[in-house]
């Protein structure tokens, strides 16, 4: 018992809570109030701590003998008395399970210190139940407390043995803590599995039983510093774990910032890469923690969908755009289909006016192309001089970038010409001048006329957009 505890005290102040309960039974008010008015002398009763013993039993005797007569003075109609007898019974049925788990627990003497505590709350602390049911539950109470005894008796009889296993079954535990502290954890996850395993290791020691006199100072100093050497290891871990945590934090908010400012541009394609590189580099950015990667999940999804809505929407403003361009298109190649030989057209009008109808079909252009020619053809011009004269009408109007578009073309089909070029004049080599050879010869020789040809017309349409 605590030396500090003053018995003198709490007698007094027991005393004055059986004055107070006499007390009830004159005062004017309604008998639910001076229910609740017991009640909470009840309450205080079992809150003061131990009486000398020689009045324990007399003042709890007192006691109960006050609340017998305050349920008889307001005859409490059984309702009360009802309730107070079945709160009493729950709590010595609650009070025999907790009796029953000091059965299997390993530390025997700490199970009957434990006990002995129930068995004063039993006798002094709950109230009484029905006389079938107090049998019973004094009966089972009896029970469970003989084999607490019996397990005490036991140790008793193998203390020695008991204590020497009991240390050694502790030092085993001890090791299986620095076998964890050991391990190199590199995440959250393994570091959450190791910290289960260590607090159930930890409980396990905890309830084993106790230890001989002379193996404790040893065993102390050996489970505190083992203890304190995975605390420490731990509470590095997860404080470098948190600049990490604010570091990526940093980037997903920098992230987040700079897809606003992309969404606030115009030509959405042309940084369309850039957010597909933010949403790749988004999905590298580990560990944050689980809420906050939700909510900045949460916006850098809602500024990338506006991002992408809005390229949908200018593509489908285009796809529009496109639309209106290529009936305009259709239109213009229909009115020239009208002209015939001697009609007089006006080829800068009609180039003018195909070039204000906008980027549509490229067939459309092709064909274009092959009409405006047709034309120039008609007029008495040449293939060669047909492709020049289109081009020269059409560089009154190219910008330099429509330029730059149409070397790069050129060049494009340069390249693929001179190929075959190389490809044909391989090939003739190979020919001898005989027979049916010649025809197929005949025809080689021709296809590279042709393409020297073409090469030419190349080279000259190049010159003329250089100038």
């Amino acid at each position: 018992m605590d030396s500090n505890i003053d018995l003198s005290k709490n007698l007094k102040l027991k005393q004055d809570l059986i004055n107070e309960l006499k007390e009830l039974i004159n005062l004017d008010t309604k008998m639910n109030e001076k229910y609740l008015g017991f009640k909470e002398i009840q309450n205080k009763w079992f809150k003061i701590g131990p009486v000398p013993r020689s009045q324990s039993v007399i003042i709890w005797n007192t006691f109960q003998h006050h609340i017998k007569n305050f349920y008889d003075y307001l005859h409490l109609n059984r309702k009360f008395k009802e309730i107070d007898i079945k709160y009493n019974l729950d709590k010595k049925k609650e009070t025999i399970e907790q009796a029953k788990k000091l059965i299997v627990i390993e530390d025997k003497v700490r199970a009957s210190k434990y006990f002995d505590r129930l068995n004063k709350k039993w006798r002094f602390e709950i109230g009484p139940t029905k006389k079938e049911n107090e049998i019973i539950l004094d009966k089972e109470f009896k029970r469970v407390g003989n084999l607490i005894t019996k397990n005490k008796i036991e140790f008793d009889k193998n203390k020695d043995s008991i204590l020497e296993e009991n240390y050694l079954k502790k030092e085993n535990l001890i090791n299986e803590i620095r076998e964890i502290v050991k391990a190199e954890l590199t995440t959250t996850k393994e570091w959450q599995k190791n910290i289960t395993s260590f607090e159930k290791i930890k409980n396990q020691i905890e309830k084993t039983g106790p230890i001989q006199y002379k193996n404790k100072k040893k065993f102390w100093t050996n489970y505190k510093n083992t203890t304190r050497e995975f605390y420490k290891k731990k509470n590095d871990y997860f404080k470098g774990l948190k600049k990490i945590y604010q570091k990526n934090i940093l980037i997903q908010e920098s992230i987040i910032i700079k897809v606003g400012e992309l969404v606030l541009k115009d030509d959405f394609e042309k940084y369309r890469k850039e957010i597909v590189s933010f949403q790749s580099e988004w999905k590298n950015i580990k560990p944050v923690p689980y809420k906050i990667n939700q909510k900045n999940w949460t916006n850098f999804k809602t500024v990338c969908d506006k991002f992408f809505n809005k390229i949908n929407k200018q593509k489908e403003n285009l796809a529009n755009e496109f639309k209106i361009n290529e009936n305009k298109q259709i239109d213009i190649l229909k009115e020239i289909e009208k002209y015939n030989e001697t009609s007089q057209v006006d080829v800068n009008q009609l180039i003018n006016k195909w070039k204000e109808t906008g980027k549509a079909s490229l067939n459309h252009e092709i064909e274009f192309d092959k009409k405006i020619k047709k034309i120039f053809k008609d007029s008495g011009l040449n293939d060669q001089d047909s492709t020049n004269k289109l081009l020269e009408t059409k560089l009154v109007s190219m910008s330099e970038n429509e330029k730059s578009s149409e070397i790069y073309s050129l060049n494009k089909k340069l390249e693929i010409l001179k190929k075959e070029l190389s490809l044909l004049e391989n090939n003739i080599s190979f020919f001898n001048d005989k027979s049916n050879e010649n025809k197929i010869l005949d025809k080689s020789r021709k296809e590279i006329e042709k393409k020297k040809i073409e090469i030419e017309s190349i080279i000259q349409q190049k010159v003329m957009l250089n100038n």
